[in-house]
């Protein structure tokens, strides 16, 4: 996967059926329109696991784990001529595995040893990101089904939801189509989604 002058890095491995996908920086709001992006890809690549290593992810924000919940809710959907996949996570630290579990996210995703991952090769797949709009609408969507899932998770993003849905709505309202394209070429903004913290949701 090629470089860009994002923080984080998303590259991938793979061997058969199995693939890889490292997550080398922070799990934040403004880089998970790229790792949204490239898990659609390899969902449609044909692979029967998937396994997403966090060993050298020191942190994530509620976004991103928004993205993990709409994966994992995918995969969990039969998609008529597309081999079932299944999802497993590998070196989550303390601190991204604490807010995996009190967001209800952890538990449903297998984990698996990544002592058997060394030797797969590196895959090309395009680096590409959404609009910032798209992030937007992303962070949302993430949020809302985090949202759906208990009780403690509604009272925790009550005020989050609300102030995403406004920024989406001026984006959506005063946005101009060639920059929209433009961010989607580029990059998205250094901070599609002031609302979210870096940091716990």
């Amino acid at each position: 996967m090629s470089t860009s002058q994002s923080s984080t890095q998303f590259p991938a491995f793979g061997n058969g059926d199995l693939a890889v996908v490292r997550v080398e920086g922070p799990g934040i709001c403004r880089e998970s329109g790229r790792f949204e992006m490239l898990l659609e890809r390899l969902e449609g690549g044909g692979y029967a696991t998937l396994v997403l290593d966090l060993s050298a992810c020191p942190r994530v924000d509620s976004t991103f784990a928004g993205v993990l919940l709409r994966l994992a809710t995918r995969v969990q959907k039969l998609v008529p001529g597309r081999k079932p996949l299944r999802v497993a996570l590998c070196g989550v630290n303390g601190t991204v595995g604490e807010l995996l579990e009190t967001l209800c996210v952890r538990h449903r995703f297998a984990e698996v040893d990544p002592g058997g991952l060394a030797t797969l090769k590196s895959l090309s797949v395009p680096d590409e990101n959404l609009s910032k709009e798209g992030i937007l609408r992303l962070s949302l969507e993430g949020h809302e089904q985090l949202a759906s899932l208990n009780d403690a998770n509604a009272r925790r993003f009550a005020a989050l939801l609300p102030m995403l849905r406004a920024e989406l709505e001026k984006l959506e309202g005063g946005a101009n189509p060639a920059a929209a394209s433009s961010a989607a070429g580029n990059g998205a903004s250094d901070n599609p989604c002031p609302s979210v913290p870096e940091t716990a949701g």
